[in-house]
């Protein structure tokens, strides 16, 4: 049976949240913390929402309050998600980019790493690009010519100031994709990179 937003509705009224949709929240600059271990067990609890409510959840959280509180339940969400399922997978992605911690490496590397996840990888690189360390450089270096992924490894890999990766960042700066183009130029000044 598909549920509407009226559970959601109450369960954040109990906590003294007034909503009339879940993207209320999405949609809105005010905090809410209070209600942050109540998104969490909706998801958790795996209600029968539909994908959009569903959706909405998981955006709600990509706020630093659900740092450390939500991440878990978002990449067992993931891996329960169908590869189909590409922007909602992407949508997981955004919010644990926004809520990221070191711990989550591994699990953010072997979702990348694996091809099949197409394009829903793309925050999840961008998340590693939070996360600095020896293996996030490397998996990202290894990533830098996948096309799915492209211009979000070279941002990541600017924002890790990589030197290791100037060189192979440069034969970007030429790419027929704008975006990569700019996504090139603006990592190789963090970096620091001057062509020769």
């Amino acid at each position: 049976m598909i549920m509407n937003e009226k559970i959601i509705q109450n369960r954040l009224l109990q906590i003294g949240l007034k909503v009339d949709s879940i993207y209320d929240l999405v949609n809105n600059n005010e905090k809410y913390p209070q209600a942050i271990e109540t998104l969490v067990n909706l998801l958790d609890e795996n209600i029968g929402f539909t994908p959009k409510i569903t959706e909405g959840i998981v955006r709600s959280l990509a706020v630093k309050e659900a740092k450390g509180k939500a991440n878990d339940t978002l990449f067992k969400l993931y891996h329960n998600s169908k590869n189909e399922q590409d922007l909602f997978k992407w949508a997981i992605g955004n919010t644990i980019q926004v809520i990221v911690q070191p711990k989550d490496e591994e699990k953010i590397i072997r979702i990348v790493k694996d091809k099949t996840n197409g394009m829903s990888r793309q925050m999840f690189v961008l998340a590693l690009g939070k996360i600095k360390s020896k293996a996030s450089e490397k998996i990202l270096l290894d990533l830098l010519d996948d096309e799915d992924v492209t211009g979000h490894v070279i941002s990541s890999l600017g924002k890790l100031k990589s030197k290791k990766s100037a060189s192979k960042i440069s034969k970007f700066l030429n790419h027929k994709n704008p975006w990569i183009r700019k996504e090139a130029k603006k990592a190789l000044d963090k970096i620091g990179y001057q062509e020769i």
